[in-house]
């Protein structure tokens, strides 16, 4: 039983050195790592129906949530080897496997030059084979695992440093005058500009790769006269435009923050696409990313899009997709075009892209009129009191906001300034509200005359629809 509970442990041990070994790799040579990998392919063939509730429960904490599972099922698996009676070719047979899965699960979505994830496999292979012949030597093994997991740490911390210093500044050639609505005062709402560090980010990647700008290329090929290949610097040059959008997650909910409003920095897509002379008119724009994750945009949604270098005056951290992303203001965030972007491809046909297969509407899926109680949440003092939020209905921009107490009748708020159609729009109305519990809801009207939806929807496959409801208690 002990001797059991023994070899159990270093195998543990081995699978832990095995894992940390090949994430240090991972990191220093701006490798996926086999845990990312493995993590990924789980996301990427898990049902609809696991998904769903999972980004419900867990929000922002969903990515590391998935890799914690699956490295808690490797090291599981290793102290489940290590309990079996020894037998090296056996043990071998069995590690080289797991390590082969990881590479070939790496090498999946990788571009085609990117080869460490080789190196990140065989360091991981060659820390778990020797630890694993040395069941009978735990004092050898820790040691060994204590290194490897000190090298991740300093590694991660290489890689976080490195990501956080991509946002340079970025300017625009005619700069949009400082952001101001009036509202800087009023209590409880969201800044005008979402601060970057804020900015919600959603994605199908375990971590964003980080890629050397130096080296990267934007192509535009497929159905166009003119094949083109540009630098960052080639972008930067032709003159940055600064616009301000809300960008929206469709998987956004009712009173959740999965949005933010940023003022942007990129170059027309109307004007890279003119100088590619598209040879059809009514084709589709694949936007492809650097591990060849894809989406098509027809051709006629793409006249007001961007593909984008800049956010809030600095560049693009590696989080929200630099060196490049495309953005078509008033597309839900995962119709908008790839991030990490590489290729532009003009071709006849739409793509089975990403999120069609898993059983989301054919894109391009707009936006939908939809308004946010900021405050108050909970608790009041009766009175008057002032209910504060924003509001956005990007392309075309927000009309009007109402709120209604309690069932009464809608009434009017007031708006702060317009910032842009395709911005976001804060708005603020005093109540009058007497001791007790009472309910607030909010909705807005967009400038085309189209109002948000009163029936409550959860996102899937078109958006969240529905009231956004507070319900607080005045005292």
């Amino acid at each position: 039983m002990g001797r059991g509970r023994t070899s159990g442990n270093r195998g543990f041990v081995a699978a832990l050195s095995g894992l940390a070994a090949a994430e240090t790799v991972a990191a220093l040579l701006r490798s996926r790592s086999p845990l990312d990998a493995i993590s990924q392919f789980v996301v990427d063939h898990s049902p609809r129906s696991l998904v769903e509730p999972v980004v419900r429960l867990l929000k922002e904490s969903d990515k590391p949530v998935i890799r914690g599972t699956v490295a808690a099922a490797v090291v599981a698996m290793g102290g489940a080897l290590g309990r079996l009676p020894r037998h090296t070719k056996r043990d071998l047979a069995v590690v080289s496997a797991v390590a082969a899965t990881g590479w070939w699960l790496t090498r999946r979505r990788a571009t085609p030059d990117d080869q460490a994830s080789v190196a990140t496999a065989a360091v991981g292979l060659g820390a778990v084979s020797t630890l694993a012949t040395l069941r009978s030597q735990t004092s050898a093994a820790l040691p060994v695992s204590a290194v490897a997991i000190a090298g991740t740490l300093a590694a991660q911390w290489h890689l976080r440093e490195e990501v956080a210093c991509v946002g340079r500044p970025l300017f625009a050639r005619n700069p949009l005058p400082p952001a101001i609505d009036g509202a800087e005062d009023w209590p409880g709402v969201a800044p005008l500009i979402t601060p970057v560090d804020e900015f919600y980010v959603t994605d199908a990647n375990m971590r964003p790769p980080i890629i050397d700008v130096d080296s990267w290329r934007l192509t535009v090929t497929g159905e166009v006269a003119n094949e083109l290949s540009l630098s960052h610097d080639d972008l930067v040059d032709s003159g940055l435009v600064e616009f301000d959008a809300a960008m929206v997650c469709v998987h956004n909910r009712l009173g959740w923050d999965r949005l933010g409003n940023g003022r942007w920095l990129g170059v027309p897509l109307t004007r890279i696409l003119d100088e590619a002379a598209p040879t059809t008119l009514d084709g589709h724009l694949v936007t492809q990313a650097v591990d060849g994750w894809d989406c098509s945009i027809p051709l006629a949604s793409v006249s007001h899009g961007y593909v984008v270098l800049g956010l809030n005056g600095r560049t693009l951290t590696a989080a929200h997709g630099f060196p490049a992303r495309v953005f078509v203001p008033g597309l839900y965030g995962q119709y908008t075009g790839a991030k990490w972007l590489t290729c532009l491809r003009i071709q006849t046909a739409p793509n089975s892209d990403y999120w069609h297969a898993r059983g989301w509407t054919r894109g391009p899926l707009h936006v939908r009129p939809l308004s946010r109680i900021d405050h108050p949440r909970r608790r009041v003092s009766a009175g008057s009191v002032q209910v504060t939020g924003v509001a956005w209905a990007p392309p075309v921009g927000v009309r009007a906001v109402e709120v209604a107490v309690d069932g009464q009748n809608w009434q009017p708020a007031e708006l702060a300034a317009e910032l842009a159609p395709a911005a976001w729009r804060r708005w603020r109305v005093h109540l009058e509200l007497s001791p007790g519990v009472h309910r607030i809801r909010a909705r807005c009207t967009a400038a085309d005359g189209s109002v948000q939806d009163s029936v409550p929807r959860p996102p899937f496959p078109v958006g969240a629809g529905g009231h956004h409801t507070v319900t607080i208690t005045a005292r």
